[in-house]
């Protein structure tokens, strides 16, 4: 189980993401967080310490912490692997199931999971949409002994909700490879668009807290609708 402080954070954290604090910007008190949390003031200062490194929120000496004041919908958050139903709360997301199938790792596969060739894997291709304009194409890979169990109703859904809500799985962390690339003729006609248009592609590899991967995936971006986000500090 995670630190305390790093519970609390998470907690806040979610908070302003759901747009908890949108009518003022503005955290509670230290006191305040410690009474809701049943925690200590120094806990809740580690807290708010790690949002502001992350560049969630700022501190105005004798005012208060603030939530930075930028889009948190609209764009894909690099900061949370939450997908796109959390990162475009408010709007119309759907998704078409491509393809559904348990299968076995190849090479690439195994490479990029650090298993073995033949490891059974629940392999996954989605259509994602935003307001019925086809936004991306996923490819998703996950190792079918960490993940336990999934179907094809689970991925019309978001997965992760999934895998956090009812396979209680402790997600991690991930790393994410941003590059560009032309489409193939496959991707194009799903995403409406020429074979060699540009696209934006990420390469998601997550890990559970233990440091075993369970997913690897790519998502192929229409170039007109996508925009990402990362929000950061600077220290001085």
């Amino acid at each position: 189980m995670a630190p305390k402080y790093k519970q609390v954070a998470e907690q806040i954290e979610t908070d302003i993401m759901n747009h908890v604090y949108q009518h003022t910007n503005k955290l509670l008190t230290e006191d305040e967080y410690a009474t809701k949390y049943g925690v200590s003031r120094n806990t809740v200062r580690k807290a708010i310490e790690i949002l502001v490194n992350k560049g969630y929120v700022y501190q105005v000496q004798g005012s208060g912490v603030f939530v930075r004041d930028h889009y948190m919908s609209d764009y894909v958050n690099l900061e949370k692997l939450q997908g796109l139903t959390s990162d475009f709360s408010g709007r119309k997301v759907e998704t078409q199931v491509l393809a559904f199938e348990l299968t076995t790792a190849n090479e690439e596969v195994a490479e990029r999971m650090k298993c073995n060739v033949g490891t059974p894997v629940y392999y996954v291709k989605r259509l994602r949409l935003v307001d019925d304009h086809p936004f991306s194409v996923e490819d998703s890979y996950f190792r079918k002994d960490l993940v336990v169990y999934l179907d094809r109703n689970i991925t019309e859904k978001s997965i992760y909700n999934y895998f956090r809500n009812d396979q209680k799985l402790a997600i991690g962390f991930a790393d994410r490879v941003i590059y560009a690339d032309f489409l193939n003729a496959e991707d194009a006609a799903l995403l409406e668009l020429k074979e060699n248009d540009p696209a934006l592609l990420v390469d998601n590899t997550v890990y559970l807290t233990n440091g075993q991967i369970f997913d690897v995936s790519r998502s192929t971006h229409h170039f007109r609708h996508v925009k990402m986000l990362k929000v950061s500090n600077i220290k001085s």
